[in-house]
């Protein structure tokens, strides 16, 4: 039996390489639903000597981003990634390599929507964000996880 249990959830979640609070709850909310029973495939830890600020530093993280986007059953798109330092240009390369993948993308409703800018009325989701979405959630470990049961694939060995 390997470290993790079958019916682990592989999950990755939108970052700028910077926590911020609201992955953070996101992380403590899941680890404290699905205690061991999920795996965090975006940790945005990387080798501090790579300079995320020049082209050959980001293209090393993309290769980073690359692996931990492949190995994930499902993307959790946190809209306020738009909103940290270099977040709208981490979050388009993750959303592609996404798409490259065929990944499925959750995206997870704000708690302050209105501070995060321009709403799809319908969706109340970003709306240069909506078209990557495959289906919403509330920020909501139970409702996030139902969702990952209904668009992807878990560990199965």
């Amino acid at each position: 039996m390997g470290f993790f249990p079958v019916g682990t959830y592989d999950l990755f979640l939108t970052h700028a390489w910077h926590y911020n609070d609201d992955w953070q709850g996101i992380v403590a909310m899941l680890d404290n639903y699905i205690p061991g029973k999920w795996r965090n495939w975006s940790l945005p830890w990387h080798d501090t000597s790579i300079e995320r600020h020049t082209p050959e530093g980001k293209a090393a993280l993309v290769k980073l981003l690359e692996g931990h986007i492949a190995m994930a059953s499902a993307i959790l798109l946190l809209p306020e990634t738009r909103s940290m330092p270099d977040g709208q240009m981490w979050l388009d390369k993750q959303l592609e390599i996404s798409a490259h993948f065929s990944k499925p993308v959750i995206g997870i409703l704000a708690l302050d929507a209105p501070k995060l800018g321009f709403f799809n009325r319908k969706s109340g989701f970003p709306e240069n964000l909506d078209r990557h979405v495959d289906e919403l959630s509330a920020r909501n470990a139970a409702e996030i996880i139902k969702v990952v049961d209904r668009l992807s694939i878990r560990t199965t060995a």
